[in-house]
């Protein structure tokens, strides 16, 4: 009767550990959702410094280690090996070896989602009505010291802050993440042809 009560104890307890390592949480969710296939983000970014307000919008798809950002008048495209920042007004173009690029992550914070694992751990969670909210400390440099954000119970992302190294606070809504369809390779390439009109600055 003991082993037969010992056996069950620990059939028990490993069933446990079992469905706890198979469980998903919401941040491994988010991690998860990048993982493969493209991911679709539209947002909202605010954030107040001395004399000055930034606020805008911004798209983003990502799809592995490519990318395409729209916001703030500028396109910026990343297809793996460079990265086009493309001002259509001003007819401009800075083209960079993407290995060579530092992201601009406050100009385009939702960029970091996509890294979360790179950059940051988890120091805390928390549920705030039906919602997770997760605090990150920052684990390597990217211009952000703490991110807060908040998921639903997919992993989907529902606003973020992100505390820059000065201790300013940028604030991002996110409107709308999503599974996109996959694209060609050629997606994340200006499609547009850079005449002798362009200011081209070529630092590849």
């Amino acid at each position: 009767m003991k082993m037969k009560s010992f056996r069950l104890m620990i059939l028990t307890a490993l069933s446990m550990v079992t469905m706890q390592s198979f469980a998903q949480t919401p941040i491994s969710s988010l991690r998860n959702f990048f993982s493969s296939g493209s991911v679709s983000i539209e947002a909202e970014y605010e954030m107040t410094i001395p004399n000055t307000a930034i606020s805008g919008e911004t798209v983003l798809l990502v799809q592995g280690n490519m990318y395409h950002v729209r916001g703030n008048g500028l396109n910026v495209y990343n297809n793996g090996s460079t990265v086009w920042t493309v001002d259509e007004l001003a007819r401009e173009v800075i083209i960079e070896r993407s290995s060579d690029v530092e992201q601009d992550y406050m100009s385009n914070p939702v960029l970091l989602l996509s890294k979360m694992d790179e950059y940051f751990k988890v120091q805390s969670q928390t549920t705030v009505n039906s919602k997770y909210v997760y605090v990150l400390e920052s684990i390597a440099s990217c211009g952000i010291s703490k991110l807060t954000l908040t998921l639903l119970s997919d992993g989907k992302v529902v606003s973020g802050e992100f505390t820059l190294n000065d201790g300013n606070v940028l604030s991002v809504k996110v409107l709308s993440m999503k599974k996109a369809e996959e694209k060609p390779v050629s997606f994340f390439s200006p499609q547009t042809k850079f005449g002798s009109d362009w200011v081209v600055t070529d630092l590849r």
